[in-house]
């Protein structure tokens, strides 16, 4: 099974080599094609969608309450988030990824990285945030530490604090492609690394059901308020955030969910 440590190793990896391609995985902007100004500003976009989304559910979140971006990666969305919270709060199990974020942000006061190489937030107290945010994240990240941390985000969250969170739910695919597929991207991702002192890399996909979600927050004080198809784990994902009326037909199928502390 995979480790904290090996998860960490592999984003350290991703961050070392090509960081922003790593999070925004365009086919098209591999090997350092993203430019900054575009790749921030699909975080602005992304995040834009999501408070119009919040609106529409009579949902607003308090500009003074604290921010929380799990998996913030070099801030893409924490700068974003930045926009609407007085304070934004960014965590990243990679020190190289927190490393550029803290550089790409050091004129913004807004926005605080830190390293979180821990299966918890412990350095975070209850009840810390008012509104949490986690995107393209969890779905990469083995299920017995997404439970840990879907019940860490709700310690630390207020009473009355807003979740939203995407999570790969299933995948659809046979056996054949999804064999084909992990084979596809670990040969990219040997070239891309190739010449460096990193060993091989493992962006790995993982699914969390929705029952198995239901299940788990019956027993704590939350409420969830809506769930939504996404396109956020299609592979060619490029931080242009889609809702999807319907379920794919193939694929990963990928749900967001917001979710409200009632307690």
């Amino acid at each position: 099974m995979t480790s904290l440590n090996r998860i960490q190793e592999n984003w350290e990896g991703f961050a070392q080599s090509d960081p922003l391609w790593a999070i925004c995985t365009d086919l098209k902007r591999r090997h350092g094609r993203w430019t900054q100004e575009e790749f921030f500003a699909t975080g602005e976009r992304e995040i834009s969608k999501i408070m119009e989304y919040l609106r529409s559910l009579g949902l607003a979140p308090v500009k003074t309450d604290v921010a929380l971006d799990f998996g913030c990666g070099v801030g893409r969305l924490t700068r974003a988030l930045s926009q609407y919270f007085d304070q934004c709060q960014g965590v990243d199990i990679s020190a190289t990824m927190i490393r550029l974020a803290k550089e790409f942000h050091k004129n913004n006061s807004r926005c605080t990285f830190s390293l979180n190489e821990a299966d918890d937030l412990q350095q975070f107290p209850y009840g810390y945030f008012g509104f949490i945010y986690t995107s393209i994240t969890l779905q990469h990240i083995p299920m017995r530490y997404v439970r840990k941390y879907l019940l860490e985000f709700i310690r630390v969250l207020k009473p009355g604090g807003m979740f939203v969170f995407q999570i790969a739910d299933r995948d659809k695919r046979g056996i054949l492609l999804r064999v084909e597929a992990f084979l596809g991207v670990r040969r990219h991702l040997k070239r891309l690394l190739r010449g460096t002192s990193i060993g091989a890399l493992n962006m790995e996909m993982n699914c969390f059901p929705e029952g198995k979600i239901r299940e788990l927050f019956s027993r704590q004080d939350v409420r969830i308020v809506d769930v939504k198809f996404t396109n956020s784990t299609e592979r060619a994902f490029n931080g242009d955030l889609q809702f999807l009326e319907h379920e794919p037909e193939g694929g990963r199928v990928s749900k967001q969910y917001c979710v409200v502390k009632t307690s």
